[in-house]
């Protein structure tokens, strides 16, 4: 009877290896993906993981932390929905509690692929889709509100300063091409009705040295622009691009504040009103919010195009 026993137990554990390897489904031996990830999943797996029965853990693990996240994220969305009472949380608790798996998982990806700057195609697919599922939650409807500075800013949701974490924009992406310097932090600091945006570049020389080997050296670059609401589009800020200037904050060391003035000049101010044919409120000046909460922005620019992801920090120093 032992011996019948150990047989059995050495079969089904065998056989259980098997199923975790191949990846069994309810539909059969047919590989199921996680949403939005493109990633193969193993339900039956998870479900041994779940209940510390998985035979081998490396087996059921299936090597892949993207298959745990998947997995980890699937169980946070299923106890969200249902408390410890089994009864339905309220609906905006569990948009609440999928907004911040979501925001996690963005943040993830961001800090993987160097902020867009390393990313992959695929890398890309995902945040996209990431992106995608936070806009269909975004609990800012009106995120354009009072960026036209009539009432000090105070009631303006934009408002504030933004770290770019990630971005697809090509004319910020093909910045960090160029020989001689590499991008530092990127920043767009709003303070209604004015939009500036921020970019500290550092000799690639000193970015290619151990920290301390070589005097730090930083220029940024501001473009300042004047935001406005559009008219019936609650979510798109119109910006008329107004100054460039670049300022050297630190040179070998030194700090330049009054030493060497910064290079600045005004950009021509056209009004597109005037134009014929032009359409103001379609002018290619704006972006479009697509999510907003205290922490997280992210936008999408109309011309040249492209997503940006940005966290709100408490200051911008270089």
């Amino acid at each position: 009877h032992t011996t019948c026993t150990m047989r059995c137990s050495r079969t089904i554990s065998v056989f259980l290896a098997v199923l975790c390897l191949s990846g069994w489904s309810a539909e059969g031996f047919v590989p199921a993906a996680a949403p939005g990830t493109g990633t193969q999943t193993h339900p039956f797996g998870a479900f041994l993981r779940h209940h510390n029965r998985c035979p081998t853990a490396s087996l059921c693990a299936a090597g892949s932390d993207d298959i745990l996240a998947a997995d980890e994220a699937e169980s946070f969305e299923n106890e969200s929905a249902v408390g410890a009472s089994g009864e339905e949380e309220p609906a905006d608790d569990v948009a609440a509690g999928e907004r911040e798996s979501l925001k996690r998982s963005l943040l993830k990806l961001a800090a993987a692929y160097d902020r867009g700057y390393g990313a992959t195609a695929s890398s890309r697919r995902k945040v996209d889709d990431v992106i995608d599922r936070l806009e269909a939650l975004n609990p800012t409807a009106d995120a354009a509100r009072g960026i036209e500075g009539d009432g000090g800013g105070e009631d303006a949701p934009l408002a504030g300063i933004w770290r770019m974490c990630w971005t697809t924009a090509q004319d910020v992406l093909t910045l960090a091409a160029s020989p001689f310097a590499t991008v530092g932090s990127i920043y767009q600091v709003i303070e209604p009705p004015v939009a500036t945006n921020i970019i500290d570049f550092i000799p690639r020389v000193q970015a290619l040295l151990p920290p301390g080997v070589a005097p730090p050296t930083l220029f940024r670059a501001e473009v300042t622009t004047k935001a406005s609401p559009r008219e019936g589009k609650p979510l798109r800020v119109g910006l008329d691009f107004e100054a460039v200037k670049l300022n050297p904050v630190e040179v070998l060391g030194f700090a330049t504040d009054g030493v060497l003035p910064p290079l600045s000049f005004n950009l021509p101010r056209i009004n597109v009103a005037n134009l014929p044919g032009a359409d103001p409120e379609n002018s290619p000046g704006y972006f479009d919010v697509a999510y907003l909460d205290d922490e997280m922005l992210i936008i999408r620019q109309n011309a040249p195009g492209g997503l940006f992801v940005l966290l709100k920090a408490d200051n911008y120093d270089p």
